[in-house]
């Protein structure tokens, strides 16, 4: 019986993100890095564009600009902080957790469904990039590797990005407004910032694991630098992502949801 009704609301849940007018916006932000791949082709082919910047330079850096300080944070913002707010706002809410599954699940199975079809619309995206742009190289081949670990941070990235903007839907009454300043006042702000505070942020880390050489070693020198090591890197979004859900599933356990809740997203 909780079986059944954790796979109708894991299934509910892709339909409303992949049926319904928000996957227009979801297919944009998908499609985007592959436009500016073309864009950038064609400057670099017309010689508008004097630098070196083609193969996987160019990849790499629309990754790094494009993928994961733009279209991540706006995905995982966007459906993130509806999550919950979405039958709160239609008042379904009360029906939801009428189910025979505890809370908690309910947020966790709506969290799984949503990090697997934003983490298919980012690999897409990154793949779609990365043959665009390495198409006619030599080295198509030779930065699989270079493919292969920025999938595995890109899905790592919607993962952790997901649990803090789901959260900020839970807790906050204007999540929209707040999740914003957070994931591109503070987040890409501070993250590119020197020194200790970039720590506290989730870009920082991620651009860690990105496929570069690693940082320096040591707890005094990655506290330190302005880089860190990927160990460290994977430490903190661990230490990150648990804290998220867990606070998520605490606030949720507790939640009320009386029949005639309306509105508060």
């Amino acid at each position: 019986m909780k079986d059944e009704a954790m796979k109708a609301i894991f299934s509910h849940t892709i339909r409303r993100m992949t049926l319904s007018t928000k996957v227009i916006f979801f297919a944009l932000l998908v499609i985007l890095p592959w436009i500016m791949v073309l864009f950038l082709r064609l400057l670099i082919a017309a010689g508008s564009i004097k630098v070196s910047l083609g193969g996987v330079t160019l990849y790499s850096v629309l990754i790094l600009t494009d993928v994961m300080s733009f279209m991540v944070p706006v995905l995982t913002l966007y459906f993130g902080t509806s999550l919950i707010a979405d039958d709160v706002e239609a008042g379904t809410l009360p029906y939801l957790f009428g189910r025979p599954v505890r809370r908690a699940k309910i947020y966790l199975t709506r969290y799984t469904a949503m990090v697997f079809v934003l983490t298919v619309g980012t690999w897409l995206s990154v793949g779609g990039s990365y043959v665009l742009a390495m198409a006619g190289s030599r080295n198509f081949h030779r930065e699989l590797g270079t493919l292969l670990g920025d999938l595995v941070v890109a899905g790592l990235s919607v993962l952790v990005y997901g649990a803090l903007f789901s959260l900020l839907g839970l807790v906050l009454r204007k999540p929209l407004f707040w999740s914003f300043l957070i994931g591109f006042g503070w987040e890409n702000m501070v993250g590119w910032l020197p020194g200790f505070l970039k720590r506290f942020t989730l870009l920082f880390h991620l651009h860690t694991l990105l496929p570069n050489p690693p940082g320096p070693t040591g707890i005094f020198q990655n506290m330190m630098a302005s880089s860190e090591s990927r160990f460290a890197a994977v430490v903190f979004l661990g230490v990150y992502l648990a804290l998220f859900l867990l606070t998520a599933c605490f606030v949720i356990q507790r939640r009320e949801a009386p029949a005639t809740e309306k509105g508060g997203g």
